[in-house]
């Protein structure tokens, strides 16, 4: 049975994505006049994030497994991302109105005015970038061969082995240079798990007290702050280790052919980002002492040479943050966005039947050719 394509009256979807539309510019109506809560757009933002996580565990089962009926899971999955895609567009367009009107009213402090039309920037070019690199590229090869993939033809079990060999593991890096193995899974590694748990933090730090629920963030030595400390710290060496292994390999491979694999410019640039965000927790430490501050270990081999002034201080912050988000918008520019599309190709790869079905396809299609071309008339 192959993938089944969702068809639905245009009128209704076109009615209901214009529905959808005017009501995300409502919400952002309402927060410029004040009439909105910070809940309202982090509510949406956790149906979101729960109807994508939905999405993506249909996904695992439709590929990994043979359970339930495919027409189940392909209309389950696309329901739970289409839904998820718009709850997310309308938490933006709601926490874009709130925020502002906060702006606007003087709530708001100069550092988070900068922060977030700067981050709200950099995903909308990471996600467009995405899009662009991973997807439309590929459009045309998923119109022509789209039908061949069949989910009776997907072998699971080569499916999971690749994962775990080439999207986990990249133990195909390993068996050509473990040193750049161990450069690519510090810094693919470290720089995923913390966009991880920063929007994990995003749930208890900022969700959670919109809600009116206990703030953690201000209570230090709380168990789950210090966890989140020291999760950042971990995937913050990672990085910043990964980073001085990357500019290392550098000047090894300096004037080799092993050259081309270096990416210097995306090693200093997240370098600047992990070695700034070190500073500003090493500011925290000298400013602001408290006990069971163990979990943030690396931030006090940074004490010495972080600054304690006020103003040094905010100008570091600012500095860290807006460097972080132009490294996320520099993802999908630059060759970092292969450490995404390389394995998806590996995975497709995995896919023997669904390849051989391909290349039949392929091979049909130029013996059509080459035989229309032996019955066209001759033009002298």
């Amino acid at each position: 049975m192959s993938v089944p394509v969702i068809e639905a009256p245009i009128h209704s979807v076109w009615n209901l994505r214009n529905l959808l539309i005017v009501i995300s510019f409502s919400f952002v109506g309402l927060g410029l006049i004040g009439q909105s809560h910070a809940a309202i757009g982090y509510a949406l933002f956790l149906i979101a994030t729960l109807l994508l996580l939905t999405g993506t565990i249909l996904i695992a089962i439709f590929g990994l497994t043979k359970w339930f009926n495919t027409d189940f899971l392909w209309r389950g999955l696309s329901a739970a991302f289409w839904m998820g895609g718009w709850c997310y567009v309308m938490a933006v367009s709601a926490l874009s109105g709130y925020y502002v009107f906060e702006t606007f009213m003087g709530y708001m402090p100069l550092r988070y005015i900068l922060f977030g039309p700067a981050i709200l920037f950099a995903i909308i070019v990471l996600e467009v970038g995405i899009w662009r690199t991973i997807i439309k590229r590929n459009l045309p090869t998923i119109r022509r061969f789209g039908d061949l993939w069949k989910r009776e033809s997907l072998d699971p079990k080569a499916l999971g082995k690749t994962i775990v060999d080439e999207v986990i593991l990249h133990r195909s890096l390993y068996n050509t240079s473990i040193f750049r193995w161990v450069r690519h899974q510090l810094i693919f590694w470290g720089f995923g798990l913390m966009f991880l748990v920063e929007m994990l933090a995003v749930i208890f730090r900022e969700a959670f007290p919109a809600f009116g629920w206990i703030d953690i963030w201000h209570l230090p030595a709380h168990p789950l702050k210090l966890t989140f400390d020291l999760a950042y710290d971990l995937t913050g060496l990672m990085v910043l280790v990964g980073c001085i292994l990357a500019l290392i390999f550098r000047v090894i491979v300096r004037g080799k052919e092993a050259q081309k694999y270096a990416d210097t410019p995306t090693s200093l640039f997240l370098l600047v980002v992990a070695f700034t965000g070190f500073m500003v927790e090493g500011s925290r430490l000298a400013t602001e002492p408290v006990e069971n501050s163990w979990a943030s270990f690396v931030g006090f081999v940074f004490i010495p040479i972080s600054p304690t002034s006020p103003s040094t201080i905010e100008f570091l912050w600012i500095l860290h943050a807006l460097a972080a988000c132009a490294f996320i918008a520099y993802v999908p520019l630059k060759r970092m966005i292969h450490s995404c599309a390389t394995p998806l190709g590996r995975l497709a790869g995995s896919q023997t039947n669904l390849m051989a079905d391909k290349k039949e396809r392929s091979i049909r299609g130029l013996m059509r050719g080459v035989c229309a071309k032996e019955f066209l008339p001759k033009i002298s």
